[in-house]
């Protein structure tokens, strides 16, 4: 199965530099409010951003399962959990786990030790599916 697993902050007033430099994992985008996103998909029209925001991705091993992926994602980022947390109080802190499976029936399962991470960062987690061809045609 085909995952993508970030770490997405936003929220009014983020000091970016100040996100990058105390987390340990380097963002894959950024933006500030009132900034113009371009589609990159041909179904994806150019977005306004109406809020900050700072997005950290973990390279999935394809060997490895997803929920294996999503555990080691999150021991990366435990050492910053008490920052994480003091960011999750004044804005969002999510987990974001994209999932894209090859047959119609999957499942995501989460272990006790990432449970216990998110709680201790403060973070929500958000788990979407879908199949790459519905993804790719813009139907997901």
């Amino acid at each position: 199965m085909k995952t993508f697993i970030n770490l997405r902050i936003s929220g009014a007033g983020l000091d970016l530099q100040e996100i990058t430099t105390q987390l340990p994992i380097h963002p894959a985008n950024t933006g500030k409010k009132g900034d113009v996103i371009i589609g990159q998909w041909s179904f994806e029209e150019n977005t306004t951003l109406q809020e900050d925001f700072w997005l950290g991705e973990h390279r999935s091993d394809e060997k490895l399962k997803l929920e294996e992926n999503l555990e080691h994602f999150m021991m990366k980022l435990k050492p910053a959990a008490a920052y994480l947390r003091t960011l999750a109080e004044k804005h969002h802190v999510t987990i974001w786990v994209s999932a894209y499976p090859e047959n119609e029936q999957a499942n995501i399962h989460i272990s006790l030790a990432t449970i216990n991470i998110l709680s201790e960062i403060g973070a929500t987690l958000d788990c979407s599916m879908a199949f790459l061809k519905d993804f790719y045609e813009g139907n997901y």
